[in-house]
């Protein structure tokens, strides 16, 4: 048995999402110094154990800095959850997606995702599962920020995924898993419990990450019309869940 072969997982549910609004005292904002990646005109409802981010129109665009110009609305925890130096974290939660107003196919006008990231170890690491709706993508992420040398930004999508795993993209939600095993430098991202995709032989890989969800574009700076024309998104999550297992 593997170190992904776990014999009994037992799951701490982060947040409820209990209602009617959501709990800041579990969540905030990401920030790039005092610019906050929140779209104005979102709205955002929280009822029934579901989470719902509706922007109408992206209007977060930045022309002179990619980051932020990315990130429209980025919610992350408060907490971090330590990863066990040796044993597997877990960490999963159902998502639905649907990118309106744009009918491109071009998963860089505007996405959803399940979010992964180190915010304060400084590896800058991001493993996300990201959704258009009908098409997912694993993400490998090392931000560049000031002082990391060698960053890259990977989208893994197989498109024989749901070929092989015998069902079809719908509207409804699906379930994503990101698994991290730091003493076996491996990571795996899952949809609906198949493998989307393994990354493995890292080295370095973070002490803690916060979960989070969010929509971004990924369109590169002074490319096209750029990041915002009339293009927005509505997205659900839920079951936003860790296994933490050393």
């Amino acid at each position: 048995m593997n170190s992904f072969q776990a014999t009994q997982t037992q799951w701490t549910k982060y947040d409820e999402f209990a209602g009617p609004t959501l709990d800041s005292g579990l969540w905030e904002p990401l920030s790039f110094g005092p610019v906050i990646a929140l779209e104005p005109e979102a709205r955002t409802t929280v009822e029934n154990g579901v989470l719902t981010v509706d922007i109408p129109k992206f209007t977060n665009c930045d022309p002179s800095n990619q980051g932020p110009d990315n990130s429209k609305h980025v919610v992350l925890s408060k907490q971090g959850l330590r990863l066990p130096a040796d044993g597997v974290g877990r960490f999963s939660g159902d998502l639905r997606a649907e990118i309106v107003g744009e009918n491109s196919g071009d998963y860089r006008q505007g996405i959803a995702a399940f979010i992964l990231v180190d915010t304060t170890g400084g590896t800058h690491m991001v493993f996300n599962i990201l959704s258009m709706g009908d098409r997912f993508f694993a993400e490998h992420e090392v931000l560049a920020v000031p002082g990391q040398e060698d960053p890259f930004t990977r989208m893994i999508e197989d498109p024989f995924f749901f070929g092989r795993a015998g069902t079809r993209p719908d509207p409804d939600f699906r379930h994503c898993s990101i698994e991290i095993d730091r003493s076996g430098g491996q990571v795996v991202w899952k949809l609906d419990d198949e493998i989307l995709h393994v990354a493995g032989g890292l080295t370095g890989l973070p002490e803690e990450v916060h979960m989070g969800f969010g929509v971004f574009t990924l369109v590169l700076l002074g490319e096209g019309a750029g990041s915002c024309h009339g293009q927005g998104a509505r997205a659900s999550w839920r079951n936003l869940e860790y296994s933490l297992s050393a």
